[in-house]
């Protein structure tokens, strides 16, 4: 790095000797006496793009009326000095050289201002910004100042956002991400397990059948009971049985066949099970009939809706017309041929009683489902299996991933996650492929749209990204990463004040929008807010807010750490126009060479 020093190097007479009153001549000796400011001062890049304004002031009584300066402003790269790079030139005219360009006053002086602006390249991040002159008298004659330097260049501090993802991502290095949206995942509570059977009874009857207690489903709900109190990993939780009526026949002779229905039933299922060694039936609360309507008008309406039965609408309308239990019942009865069929097919269902079995499995640890989700994912239920893969290990975790939505390919959280996984792995084909997949199941997904945003914005397509997060905004996305996302698009676009607002947490990317729009102080307290890191250009960042607070014991430590973690640093240091005024510190220096 070279301290800055505005030099006018020597100057080259060509084409002409001048002698006497030769305007050039005095020019050319009184050259000392012209004034140049270029704004910034190291020249800086912001959103990809150098831009640069100078002033040249001309004292009075020196610029020749009839005199042409041609100003040529040039980045000598320090690296290979024969990387040159030019702006527009620049031509400006004594008062009475005949030309369209803008004139300066021999008698007063004056000024003249220019703007220009290049792409950014990395071979001129250390250069000197100069200005070459040649000036002309209308018949031809000419003189080269050779060189004149203006200032050092070019201030990258801006092209630290893409570090920041990493930093703010706790990414490996060298991959850049913007933050994505996973979808958080708690373990499940132990699932209640449920096994049922039903018991029909007679028209106005409520003594269990012999050919009832003796079905299939009822044989099989009894081995379920035997077997999982048998089994140390399941928990036998109750026997419930709910008994019903149908909707027909008088009120109080339905709240009579509910009632013994539900004691018929717990008698028959309770001796069925007599014979077993279930150490849970010498709890009395363990089988229990439950309290139900005394008519079962919802299941009525349930059959009645399922059915291919003629007229069924007829029957919901009177359902919805009439709240009253007989006048329901009138109006139906008055639907001759639709009764008929209610009498034969619906009703006889709704005469009944539900025996529930419910039951809990054992809880398993975290580790035992980390296992399951890799060795043996058919064992989980999808819950389960989603956690599992959420707190899988590293080595395991895509596997994991990639075992459920194989398992569950309709649920778009699996296909999402997986992607984020994919993507903080620089797996960014793989992560886009899995996020594409939940916009096929809804085109506004906001986590998929912001996520796809990321890792646009990880492979630089900063229009693309703003585009996704817009969508993702639009969809209704709430997550802070959105935020800050769209924040880091900001500073890429040089808007620092817009993008600050967009950052609700501290974070690197923050300090840095902070300390770009001309909040050092904030970006310090943010830097400050965030403790310590494992990444060396953290603490680089810190050593760049210590020098534009002039802080030299804060740049040179944080310097000093920031090059013990990460020593490419130090290159990266040594061509850093922020330090600029500190290039003459020994201590500085000393942590830089």
């Amino acid at each position: 790095m070279k301290k800055l020093l505005i030099i006018l190097s020597s100057l080259i007479i060509a084409a002409a000797v001048f002698t006497g009153c030769n305007p050039l001549t005095k020019m050319v000796k009184k050259a000392g006496e012209v004034d140049y400011k270029t704004t910034p001062n190291p020249l800086e890049m912001h959103a990809g793009m150098v831009p640069i304004d100078v002033k040249v002031t001309f004292p009075a009584k020196y610029f020749g009326k009839k005199v042409k300066l041609v100003i040529t402003p040039a980045l000598v790269s320090d690296y290979n000095s024969a990387d040159e790079v030019l702006f527009s030139t620049q031509t400006v005219i004594g008062e009475k050289f005949e030309d369209n360009y803008e004139q300066i006053s021999y008698k007063e002086g004056g000024s003249f201002s220019f703007k220009d602006t290049i792409a950014y390249d990395p071979r001129f991040r250390a250069s000197d910004f100069n200005l070459s002159f040649l000036i002309s008298t209308q018949k031809g004659k000419s003189a080269n100042v050779t060189k004149v330097k203006l200032c050092d260049g070019i201030i990258t501090t801006p092209e630290l956002v893409d570090e920041g993802m990493t930093v703010d991502g706790n990414l490996k290095r060298g991959i850049v991400l913007g933050k994505t949206v996973d979808v958080p995942v708690t373990k499940p509570e132990i699932r209640l397990e449920a096994k049922d059977a039903m018991i029909y009874f007679d028209l106005q009857k409520s003594i269990v059948k012999r050919n009832e207690i003796k079905k299939d489903e009822i044989d099989s709900l009894k081995s379920a009971i035997v077997s999982a109190s048998e089994d140390p990993d399941k928990e036998l939780k109750s026997i419930k049985i709910g008994s019903y009526a149908s909707p027909d026949g008088p009120q109080d002779l339905n709240e009579k066949l509910v009632k013994d229905r539900g004691v018929s039933s717990k008698n028959a299922f309770e001796k069925l099970l007599s014979k077993e060694e279930i150490e849970e039936m010498e709890n009395a609360e363990f089988l229990m009939t439950e309290t139900t309507p005394i008519e079962d008008w919802e299941g009525f309406k349930k059959l009645v809706e399922e059915s291919d039965m003629e007229d069924k609408d007829l029957v919901l309308r009177v359902l919805s017309m009439y709240s009253d239990p007989d006048t329901r019942e009138q109006e139906i009865k008055k639907l001759a041929a639709v009764y008929d069929n209610l009498r034969k097919d619906i009703l006889p269902m709704l005469r009944r009683s539900i025996i529930k079995f419910e039951y809990q499995g054992k809880a398993k640890s975290d580790n035992d489902l980390k296992n399951m989700a890799t060795n043996s994912p058919g064992d989980l239920y999808q819950e389960e299996f989603l956690y599992a893969a959420s707190i899988s290990d590293d080595a395991n975790k895509e596997q994991a991933y990639k075992n459920y939505v194989s398992q569950y390919p309709d649920d778009w959280k699996g296909w999402n996650n997986l992607g984020c996984l994919q993507a903080k792995q620089g797996k960014f084909s793989d992560a886009k492929t899995n996020f594409e997949k939940v916009l096929a199941k809804n085109s506004d997904n906001p986590a998929a749209l912001n996520n796809l945003g990321a890792v646009a914005l990880g492979e630089g397509d900063i229009d693309a990204a703003w585009d996704y997060f817009e969508r993702a905004e639009n969809a209704g996305c709430k997550s802070p990463n959105l935020g800050y996302n769209k924040g880091v698009v900001l500073i890429k676009r040089a808007k620092y004040s817009s993008a600050v607002a967009q950052f609700s947490n501290d974070s690197f990317n923050k300090a840095l929008a902070l300390t770009l729009s001309g909040d050092n102080d904030g970006a310090i307290s943010t830097l400050g807010n965030l403790g310590s890191s494992e990444y060396g250009i953290f603490y680089y960042l810190k050593a760049v807010t210590a020098a534009k607070a002039n802080k030299v014991d804060d740049v040179i430590e944080n310097l000093r750490i920031a090059i013990s973690k990460e020593s490419k640093l130090k290159d990266y240091a040594k061509k850093d126009m922020e330090f600029l005024n500190f290039v003459d510190n020994s201590a500085f220096r000393g942590v830089i060479e």
